[in-house]
């Protein structure tokens, strides 16, 4: 039987994100960030981040995705998906 583990999705800052009790929300969180390669390190820009999030959500429509592991086909913009910088729920897109 598949999991039917209800799952979130956060494409929220992390600022406002902080704003929610994880646990009240009863959901598996699956947190995106997006980063980008500046002064010789990975690093989250708040402007591009933003940017990127909003895409996140357009991909996600747009293919009408269904499972998380979907997401890490995420390409817009040059992102990619970074295997080594992510997390079960924590996945990591990096663009240079």
């Amino acid at each position: 039987a598949a999991d039917r583990t209800p799952v979130l999705v956060n494409l929220a800052s992390q600022e406002y994100f902080k704003a929610l009790p994880r646990k009240a929300l009863r959901a598996r969180v699956v947190d995106c960030q997006f980063e980008d390669w500046s002064a010789g390190q990975w690093k989250v820009v708040s402007f591009f981040a933003k940017r990127a999030r909003g895409m996140m959500a357009r991909f996600a429509i747009q293919h009408r995705l269904s499972q998380v592991s979907q997401l890490r086909d995420f390409d817009t913009d040059g992102y990619a998906f970074d295997h080594g910088a992510s997390a079960e729920n924590r996945l990591v897109f990096r663009r240079r």
